[in-house]
């Protein structure tokens, strides 16, 4: 072998060892940067060329990330489920919050305070003090029931203006992932791995995923196609645009819609989903049980109340509450204006008369909600009840979705995470060879001094 092919190889080994000393210097570089995949450069030896046949040495066949697609698909698929269950969990977890149950300020306890000084109205029917006490408790359950029934519905609210944010990150998450697409082929093209920017797609494929449920394929080029039930949002360097759309028939709330061609975007998992079920379904169910309820109180106080004589002893015909339900529920004005107006009395021209009060306080255990089954209390225990139990087991099934989410993570991160005792090894690995090739220059070199120099 001439002694130059000898210091080529020599060479080619330096070369070599320190372009994968420069990738473990990067593994080390970016061990806290969050979706950093490790790389790892693969040594191949370089094939004989001449006589005799002797190998050319070692070189970098390539620098690839070490990542475990199989992790990936199976996080992402979860991610899907826990944005879905954790929105519902927070959403009914502010509902639950809303009641106010157990409380001194919750409905319960302000719906038996309102019966109760209907109570002491009926042992007291002349005491203008009784009567205040009857406006103040019905006040203090009308403006609650009132707060509740806004409260829902800013939770509906709410959820709907998130929808829209979502939608937003959707499209930008799709038009980077579409750049990079561009940006990897073109990289891949040049025999270059990407592998900083293929990390960086796969970072917004993790939020995406939470977002929406997705399906991805990456192809032979490199891009990866995204698809959101069949639709492509992402297809090679191009991406296709939802966009959100008032719906008059739904309280104006939005659709999601693709623009291409106007129609309506569906979702089975991820963030979006989980919103549109508490905006369109779970909430709304919630808001109609509560105006049921409460509705039925107003209508079984005010049928009561209108039947029955004031102070004077003369018919008033006034309604309790004013309103129909939660959205409006108030104490009628002319009751507040005269606590007299209040009909304690079922008898014409007996102001002492105190047995419609009675009556009226006797609702509280009248079984007119459910079809003739349940008192007031019994369906607003009911609604409580089912609203805790559902924000219990929606928080329990999110919550093991995390735990579930953050061991497949762990699993990716054994493998993909980056390793330091393992890049140290890496690293005297390299350097010994490096070492080892230039202890070959030298012997080279000295041969050939002794050859040019030294010979007669």
């Amino acid at each position: 072998m001439a002694i130059s092919v000898g210091l080529n190889t020599a060479m080619r080994a330096l070369l070599t060892q320190q372009a994968a000393m420069d990738v473990t210097s990067h593994n080390i570089a970016n061990l806290n940067t969050i979706g950093y995949t490790r790389q790892r450069a693969h040594l191949e030896a370089v094939a004989p060329v001449g006589m005799p046949p002797v190998g050319g040495g070692v070189e970098i066949q390539s620098v690839e990330r070490v990542r475990d697609l199989f992790m990936d698909l199976q996080m992402r698929m979860e991610s899907g489920a826990e944005g879905s269950f954790r929105v519902q969990a927070d959403s009914l977890a502010l509902a639950e919050l809303a009641l106010g149950e157990p409380g001194e300020g919750g409905i319960r306890q302000l719906m038996s305070s309102f019966f109760n000084a209907w109570r002491d109205l009926a042992n007291a029917p002349e005491e203008s003090a009784a009567r205040q006490a009857v406006i103040q408790t019905g006040s203090s359950f009308a403006l609650t029931a009132q707060r509740v029934d806004r409260t829902f519905n800013a939770l509906r609210d709410d959820a709907n203006d998130r929808v829209a944010l979502l939608v937003d990150e959707v499209n930008t998450i799709a038009e980077e992932i579409a750049t990079l697409n561009q940006q990897i082929m073109t990289l891949r093209g040049t025999g270059d791995a990407a592998s900083d920017l293929t990390d960086r797609r796969d970072l917004m494929l993790d939020r995406l995923a939470q977002i929406s449920d997705i399906h991805y394929v990456e192809r032979d080029t490199g891009t990866v196609d995204i698809f959101i039930a069949g639709r492509a949002l992402v297809s090679g360097n191009v991406s296709n645009d939802l966009y959100v759309d008032p719906d008059i028939a739904n309280n104006n709330y939005f659709d999601v819609r693709w623009t291409a061609d106007n129609s309506l975007a569906q979702f089975s998992s991820g963030e979006i989903q989980g919103l549109l079920i508490q905006r369109d379904t779970d909430l709304p169910a919630r808001i109609a049980d509560f105006n049921t309820f409460v509705a039925q109180l107003v209508a079984d106080v005010n049928a009561a109340h209108i039947a029955g004589f004031g102070a004077d002893g003369i018919a008033t015909g006034n309604v309790f509450f004013a309103g129909t339900d939660a959205t409006d529920i108030t104490v009628d004005a002319a009751i507040i204006a005269t606590p007299a107006l209040l009909a304690a009395a079922t008898l014409a021209g007996a102001p002492g008369d105190a047995s419609n009060a009675h009556a009226i306080a006797d609702l509280q255990f009248a079984q007119n909600l459910a079809g003739g089954t349940q008192s007031y209390e019994a369906f607003y225990g009911g609604l409580v009840t089912t609203l805790g139990t559902d924000a219990r087991d929606t928080r329990a099934v999110a919550d093991s979705q995390t735990l579930l989410i953050s061991q497949i993570d762990g699993f990716r991160q054994s493998v993909s995470g980056v390793n330091l005792d393992e890049e140290m090894v890496q690293m005297v690995q390299y350097q010994r060879a490096y070492e080892a090739a230039s202890q070959i220059i030298r012997k080279i070199d000295e041969m050939l001094d002794q050859l040019i120099n030294r010979t007669i």
